[in-house]
């Protein structure tokens, strides 16, 4: 370790004029990663970017970019098994490299980092929020099974963009768990997001707040909770399962910093001792209707309710193998080589 003091620190350049944009190339050849049909492509908004903040034809586009992206650009941790370095980057210009040069993607923070970069440069108002992920969707058995009420400390990262007078909860980095679409910031709202999964936006307060015991003159304070119905029965009770809660609070790169350092290093984390990789599939009309995920050394294919197990990978030249076939995923020499032998298939 370096004892040569820092001579910057991460943070948001003051002047405007100099923050994070993506050239008309450079968006062009993003278009191009996603395979964004011409349709959207023609969008009034890339022919003039103050039509970005309009439900209108801001929307749309919005709608179009969410889906696409999710689509063809994988939600995956493998920086931190197959590079030599197992260290996340956050700028904006090295993950646009990562992302639509070598066709890579990253988790919640990498993929909206990018994202929000990107609707920035096409005229939308974004804000970078920070959330909590619910530990019903832990991988332990255990701590799904006995914590589900409970949630991660700051570890999620979304954005909110303005349309008119509303802001729009985007959120391209929570994989198969995910939204996959652009929702409005609305206490109650509620829709079909992966049918026939249904999710649901509420304010209120989590469990856990020592503001809630009895005696408290102001009450516990109130989360934006994200939440989940993976099988809804007509006529029974809907079962929400929570995925996450976050807050409008601004959350800087300095945050994200920090939030990325813990969850790419701490040895309790999922994504230091499993390899996984994720995108969304669409079908002819372009709705998403599911996922193909690898998860260690499985790949399984998930249409609505449907989950089918589609290659099984007993060496890690198969398991590399599916990473470029389904997910054309295609790791350098020294990549593939830097995984460590205790995270190696036989």
């Amino acid at each position: 370790m370096s004892d040569i003091p820092p001579t910057a620190l991460t943070q948001i350049p003051l002047s405007v004029d100099t923050r994070p944009r993506y050239s008309d190339a450079e968006l062009r050849d993003y278009f191009e990663c996603i395979k964004l049909p011409q349709k959207h492509v023609d969008s009034i908004v890339l022919k003039g970017s103050i039509q970005a903040g309009t439900k209108e034809h801001g929307l749309p586009l919005l709608q179009a970019l969410t889906r696409h992206h999710a689509c063809n650009v994988p939600f995956e941790n493998l920086v931190l098994h197959y590079s030599p370095h197992k260290t996340v980057t956050l700028d904006p210009a090295e993950l646009y490299t990562k992302i639509v040069r070598r066709r890579l993607g990253g988790r919640c923070m990498e993929n909206n980092t990018f994202f929000g970069t990107m609707l920035r440069s096409l005229g939308y108002e974004v804000r970078n929020c920070g959330g909590r992920v619910a530990r019903a969707m832990s991988p332990y058995p255990d701590v799904r099974h006995n914590q589900s009420a409970t949630y991660d400390g700051w570890n999620h990262m979304l954005n909110l963009v303005r349309l008119d007078d509303e802001w729009y909860v985007v959120d391209v980095g929570m994989g198969s768990m995910g939204p996959n679409l652009p929702y409005p910031l609305r206490d109650g709202f509620e829709t079909t997001s992966i049918a026939p999964r249904l999710i649901r936006l509420q304010l209120r307060p989590i469990p856990e707040s020592y503001a809630s015991r009895p005696g408290t003159s102001t009450g516990p304070p109130k989360m934006w909770c994200y939440d989940a119905c993976y099988n809804p029965v007509d006529g029974a009770e809907k079962e929400w399962v929570p995925v996450y809660c976050f807050t409008e609070t601004e959350f800087l790169p300095q945050d994200y910093e920090v939030m990325s350092w813990f969850t790419s290093t701490n040895p309790r984390s999922f994504f230091t001792r499993y390899v996984l990789c994720t995108k969304m599939l669409m079908d002819e009309k372009e709705v998403i209707v599911g996922n193909v995920t690898l998860y260690k050394d499985t790949v399984r294919e998930t249409i609505g309710n449907n989950r089918k197990v589609i290659k099984e990978c007993k060496t890690e030249e198969e398991r590399l193998q599916a990473l470029a076939e389904t997910f054309d995923v295609h790791l350098t020499d020294e990549e593939k080589k830097g995984i460590p032998d205790d995270r190696k298939l036989a």
